[in-house]
């Protein structure tokens, strides 16, 4: 690679050095490379292919520490080969040399480590990650409850490519110090510590809370750490001094410590001395036979993602105004049904009688509409679907519960309620139970729905008010942040141009990688192309 051109006041140009496990050093001028803040340093990992991403990143991870390291851009080069990019403090590269540049997995299995210093300049790739990271938690924070959302943040779309596991003491503490650039808005609240009353952290692989800032306000009262891997109630410590009141640790090892419910809950209360809540139940309340209930039964929370991304998806295309989008969700022997319960509002009789296809088996005078009224392929069933009025659902309402998973299916519940559009009417129950079938390229569509609606009692409808406000036109996005990144990987080494022409290139070809190949070669036939693209 060649170095690139300097401005005056700017830091020299570079090579690019490879440090190999074959004969790993650490000189003074691979410290020098190292140091060097503004350049991108590229780690090759041998065997890493066969292993998961997760896994690798996050053993490469903590191979670094005390350093931080936050990859980019993890790919597989080959069946063997996998690489990553990174920006990091010289130490954390010094630290994978002294363990000569070999990291052990979880598994006892060893992967060798190559890092080519300076792979490239931060000119050439423009990747703010701690604005990224602020971007994402801002999306997680609400403002009026100061209900601030960490659940399975590693998996948070809008990282992109990031890794960023906040089981991973410095990570965590990093994305906190990110949090403030999202939640507090003004420069001169930075100082200040974070809003927040309730802050869920589940599902992130946690072994304990390390923390040396004090991030949050005293203000934090509840804390839900389910489905993480915290082994005693001890490591929570860091919590001691604010009055927490309500805590979750279900789905965590601590849990079988106990032999009985009594010494868990002290064990707790020497920890977290204001609390009254415990895994849902009201301290002293638990010797008594009161039901548990919760609003969404979810399983143990693996398919918690899948059923969050599934429901939104689902219910933001069906309140489209042309429901013909929604073409794609069903699989081609799929099978839909609808039935009533009872309409007490004559508002509700009048616009349910322009569409009903009514499949209540009690109810049947003519059973040959038994059949007919169950619809059989996509194409019937997008039609009976389209026949139904526009519709404004309240999410805020929705109840999930997860009926039955196995390896390639899910069979979920979803009860909330919805109004119509057409009139200004009261909102009415709905409850829609889903079978969803995984099929090829990790794609899901559905197999079966059955949608019940019924009126809603004058009580409900009394406390609930739908916004008439027009549903915002739905666009589909073609492509994520980590595709782009390989697209631009792919032309970069298929033109050797730099990653501000191959972003250039693919833009204006509206990521086509074809339309911008082809743009590509045609211009470097006439020899229209910028020697500075391949600077």
């Amino acid at each position: 690679m060649a170095s690139p051109t300097t401005s005056p006041g700017s830091q020299p140009p570079w090579e690019p050095y490879r440090i190999t496990h074959l004969k790993p050093s650490f000189d003074s001028n691979e410290m020098t490379l190292a140091c060097r803040k503004n350049l991108w340093h590229k780690f090759i990992i041998f065997d890493g292919a066969l292993h998961r991403r997760n896994i690798v990143l996050r053993s490469v991870i903590t191979a670094c520490e005390p350093a931080l390291l936050l990859p980019i851009m993890y790919s597989i080069e080959n069946k063997n080969k996998s690489t990553f990019l990174a920006k990091c403090a010289s130490n954390a590269i010094e630290n994978l040399v002294k363990q000569g540049l070999c990291v052990t997995l979880p598994g006892g299995q060893e992967v060798r480590i190559d890092i080519i210093l300076g792979f490239l300049s931060a000119q050439e790739l423009r990747v703010n990650t701690n604005k990224i990271i602020a971007e994402a938690l801002h999306a997680r924070y609400e403002p009026v409850k100061k209900i601030f959302n960490l659940d399975d943040f590693e998996n948070e779309k809008a990282l992109g490519s990031i890794f960023c596991p906040i089981s991973i003491p410095k990570i965590f503490d990093l994305v906190l110090r990110c949090s403030k650039t999202g939640i507090i808005s003004s420069r001169e609240a930075q100082q200040l510590r974070l809003p927040v009353r309730e802050l869920s952290l589940r599902y992130n692989r946690l072994t304990a809370i390390i923390l040396f800032d004090k991030f949050f306000s005293y203000h934090l009262t509840k804390l839900d750490l389910r489905h993480n891997q915290i082994q005693d109630v001890e490591y929570l410590r860091y919590f001691y001094e604010f009055k927490i009141s309500e805590l979750w640790l279900d789905g965590n090892p601590l849990c079988a410590n106990y032999s009985n419910s009594q010494d868990y809950i002290q064990a707790v209360k020497n920890v977290f001395p204001h609390l009254q809540t415990l895994d849902g139940i009201v301290i002293g309340m638990e010797n008594k036979f009161v039901p548990n209930i919760i609003s969404n039964y979810l399983g143990n929370g693996t398919k918690i993602p899948l059923i969050r991304q599934f429901v939104k998806h689902f219910f933001t295309l069906y309140d489209q105004e042309n429901r013909i989008i929604m073409n794609g969700l069903y699989d081609k022997n799929a099978f839909y049904s609808m039935t009533l319960g009872s309409m007490t509002s004559q508002l509700h009789k009048e616009i349910v009688k322009t569409f009903s296809t009514n499949r209540n088996l009690l109810k049947f005078v003519d059973y040959a509409k038994c059949h007919e009224f169950l619809f059989w392929g996509p194409e019937k069933i997008i039609t009976a679907l389209q026949r139904q009025p526009p519709t404004m659902h309240d999410f805020k309402t929705f109840h999930i519960d997860l009926l039955h998973e196995g390896d390639n299916h899910i069979a979920i519940s979803v009860q909330g309620l919805f109004s119509y559009r057409i009139l200004i009417c009261p909102p009415m129950l709905f409850n829609r139970t889903f079978i969803i079938m995984r099929k090829e390229d990790n794609e899901y569509c559905i197999v079966n729905d059955q949608y019940y609606i019924d009126g809603t009692p004058a009580i409900v409808s009394n406390e609930v008010k739908f916004d008439p406000k027009p549903i915002s036109k739905f666009i589909p996005t073609v492509l994520s942040v980590s595709e782009k990144e390989q697209l631009l990987r792919f032309l970069r080494e298929l033109t050797t141009m730099n990653i501000r022409y191959c972003y250039k290139y693919l833009e204006e070809a509206e990521w086509n990688i074809r339309n911008a190949i082809t743009t590509f070669i045609k211009n470097y036939s006439v020899n229209d192309i910028s020697p500075e693209a391949f600077q």
